[in-house]
C-alpha cells in the first residue's frame, strides 16, 4: 500500500511543479516600432535596426525579459497597442494631450526640438524660423504627425506639402519640389548625415518635444517597469550611448 501511496503523490505533484516552472517563465515583452522613421526604427539588411530597436533589447536585457520586435505601420501600431497585440509601442512618439487622453507614457528618455531641414545652397535665405514660417515657401511634412501639426498652425504663409514618411518628403527637398522639411530633431539629423553636403538643419522654435514610450493606460505595472529599465539605462551610460550612434548631432537637436 505504501508503494501506490507514493506514486500517487508523485503523480499528484509532478504537473504542478511544471505548471509553476512555466508561469516562472517570463513572458515575451512585444514591442511595436514602424520601421520607415529612421533612425528609430529601419530595415537593414532584411532586420530591424535602429534607435528604438536597440533601446528594446536593452530593456529585455534589463528587466529579464525576452523582446518581440514587430514592425508595423503607424496606424496599426495604435490599434496593436488598443487591442493588445503588442505591449509598448517604441516609435519616436511625442507626448501630447490628446495622446494621454488614450494610452499611458514612460518618463521621456529625449527631449527634443522640431527643426527643419534646408538645402545648404538655400542656408543663406533660410536662416530662421520667421524665415521659413512667415515666407511663402513649400514646406513638406509627414502627414499626421506633431510637425504637420505645428507648421499648419505657425505658418500661415507656408504651402504644406503632407507626405507618407519622412524619407519621401526628404526627396521632395532634394528635388527641389519643397524648400523645408519640418519635422523631429532626431528623424531629420539622422538624415542630414546621410547627405551633409547638400542639406543643414535650422532651429525653427516651434515647439519642444518629449519623446517616450507609450503604454496602455490600464498597464501601470508595465509604466513602472518600463521606467525603472530606463533609469538604469540612464545611469550606466547606455541610453546615451546609443543616442550618440543614432543621432550623430544630438546636441544640435536637444532642447
Amino acid at each position: 500500500m505504501m508503494g501506490v501511496f507514493v506514486m500517487a503523490v508523485a503523480a499528484c505533484t509532478a504537473p504542478t511543479s511544471t505548471s509553476t516552472r512555466q508561469s516562472e517563465r517570463p513572458t515575451d515583452l512585444v514591442v511595436g516600432v514602424t520601421s520607415d522613421s529612421p533612425p528609430y526604427a529601419m530595415q537593414r539588411g532584411g532586420e530591424l535596426a535602429g534607435l528604438e530597436v536597440d533601446l528594446a533589447r536593452e530593456v529585455g536585457r534589463v528587466l529579464h525579459r525576452p523582446v518581440r520586435v514587430v514592425d508595423l505601420s503607424w496606424d496599426d501600431l495604435i490599434d496593436g497597442l488598443s487591442n493588445g497585440r503588442v505591449d509598448v509601442v517604441m516609435a519616436g512618439v511625442t507626448i501630447t494631450p490628446e495622446r494621454r487622453l488614450r494610452f499611458a507614457f514612460t518618463e521621456p528618455y529625449l527631449r527634443t526640438r522640431i527643426v527643419a531641414l534646408v538645402r545648404r545652397t538655400d542656408r543663406k535665405r533660410l536662416t530662421s524660423a520667421d524665415a521659413i514660417c512667415k515666407g511663402a515657401i513649400g514646406i513638406g511634412v509627414m502627414g499626421g504627425t506633431t510637425g504637420e501639426l505645428y507648421v499648419r498652425d505657425r505658418c500661415p504663409s507656408a504651402v504644406v506639402r503632407a507626405y507618407p514618411s519622412v524619407t519621401a518628403a526628404v526627396q521632395e527637398l532634394q528635388t527641389r519640389r519643397v524648400d523645408a522639411v519640418v519635422h523631429d530633431g532626431p528623424v531629420l539629423a539622422w538624415l542630414l548625415a546621410q547627405d551633409s553636403a547638400n542639406l543643414d538643419l535650422v532651429p525653427t522654435g516651434l515647439a519642444d518635444e518629449q519623446l517616450a514610450w507609450m503604454v496602455r493606460r490600464d498597464d501601470p505595472t508595465l509604466v513602472q517597469a518600463l521606467n525603472g529599465a530606463l533609469a538604469t539605462l540612464r545611469s550606466d551610460g547606455t541610453l546615451d550611448h546609443i543616442l550618440r550612434q543614432w543621432v550623430p548631432q544630438i546636441e544640435r537637436v536637444r532642447s
